[in-house]
């Protein structure tokens, strides 16, 4: 549970005096209106008028007993400081929300803050918010709502120890393993300087949004719009990074920017059952950005003493930021042994992908090779640490 204490400036008033419980409830229902429970008028004026600015309608219920209508059917369920008594919860759920405005409880009242907060554990809540702060926050969570039900999908970041360790290659297929357990996915090219990835699933031809079309997006990025703006092969979706010509390009103008990216891997995570981010060539900075709103993630590791070491370094420096981590070797014709690169991690490998000549020359013409058995059971493997529910959105502190 957090305490979101966001500071934004408030919206336009919503102009209204007093707020007609029984009209806003016997308004058409279609499974998107959250419920506030509050007998709090200005709490549930402020709370209206937010929800309004997303073109949604609130359920409004005194208390939680008369809440138990619409309880189980609300995408996100608000229930106002004023509200004392968990004797009558109908039942535990999840996106809960205990609402407060400033002021309601004075800063000094540390018995009443205990109350509080006691009250949000009891109902579940997973957030507390206090507005007018918390009202960016709020905004958020009702666009969502917005929007439907959403898949709730996870964040795969993939990495190279080194370069040419074959990181763009893995990501596609681990993708497409992704897909024939049922999964529907996303790739995310975070390379702005490898070519696009879209050659890789020979989808250069295809219609469809790249990351230049993405420069100045940042905020709440609706999932059914970026889902719809995406160039598709069978059930995986790709946002690849363009090829421009023009001399003009720099570095600079040419970076992704990490709000930008935080929206896209937002937005991917509701439309979308996983999200698999190609960072091939990335900035410690913009690494970690990518990082933070990843679930997951995987470090590939070539099989030479440099590129082991180089690897190690990696390690050491990702393992504390993300769990679970699956560590996998990109085998190569002449290379060291397993053991060899585990001692020089100090763990164990989740997998090893194995040398496939064809695979470079098959992407060189657009085609995505069917994988020999070794290599799907190890992007297998990968999946079972990834996916694992035992570790699920789970970062390490």
């Amino acid at each position: 549970m957090k305490a979101f204490r966001q500071h934004s400036g408030r919206m336009n008033e919503f102009d209204s005096s007093d707020v007609d419980l029984d009209r806003l409830n016997d308004m058409p229902t279609d499974g998107r209106r959250p419920l506030l429970v509050s007998s709090s008028l200005p709490l549930i004026d402020d709370v209206v008028r937010l929800a309004s600015s997303a073109a949604l309608e609130v359920h409004v219920a005194s208390d939680l007993s008369s809440a138990a209508r619409h309880w189980l059917e609300a995408p996100l369920v608000l229930i106002g400081s004023d509200v004392s008594s968990t004797s009558e919860i109908p039942g535990k759920r999840a996106r809960v929300v205990v609402v407060h405005a400033d002021g309601d409880i004075d800063a000094h009242d540390t018995a009443r803050q205990r109350d509080m907060w006691r009250f949000a554990v009891e109902v579940g809540a997973e957030h507390v918010v206090e507005l007018p702060e918390g009202e960016r926050w709020l905004m958020e969570s009702f666009r969502e709502c917005a929007e439907g039900p959403v898949r709730d999908g996870r964040v795969t970041a993939i990495l190279g120890g080194t370069g040419g360790v074959g990181t763009s290659t893995l990501t596609v297929n681990v993708a497409m393993t992704a897909i024939k357990r049922g999964s529907r996915s996303l790739v995310v090219d975070a390379d702005p300087w490898g070519g696009g990835l879209d050659l890789v699933f020979g989808a250069e031809e295809k219609t469809g949004a790249r990351w230049s079309d993405l420069r100045h997006v940042s905020g709440h990025l609706p999932a059914g719009h970026l889902d719809a703006a995406l160039p598709r092969i069978g059930d995986v979706s790709i946002l690849s990074c363009s090829r421009n010509d023009d001399a003009s390009v720099t570095p600079a103008s040419n970076a992704i920017d990490p709000a930008t990216m935080a929206s896209v891997l937002a937005a991917g995570k509701r439309s979308h059952d996983h999200v698999f981010v190609d960072c091939s060539r990335c900035s410690d900075d913009f690494l970690t950005s990518v990082l933070a709103v990843s679930d997951s993630a995987v470090l590939v590791v070539g099989d030479h003493v440099r590129a082991a070491a180089a690897a190690a370094r990696r390690y050491a420096w990702l393992r504390g930021k993300i769990s679970p981590l699956a560590v996998v070797q990109a085998n190569s014709p002449r290379g060291i042994a397993r053991d060899d690169i585990e001692h020089a991690l100090g763990t164990e490998l989740t997998a090893v992908i194995p040398h496939v000549p064809s695979m470079t020359s098959r992407a060189d013409e657009g085609e995505l090779p069917a994988l020999p058995r070794t290599y799907a059971n190890a992007c297998d493997r990968i999946l079972d640490v990834v996916m694992s529910d035992a570790h699920s959105s789970r970062r390490a502190a």
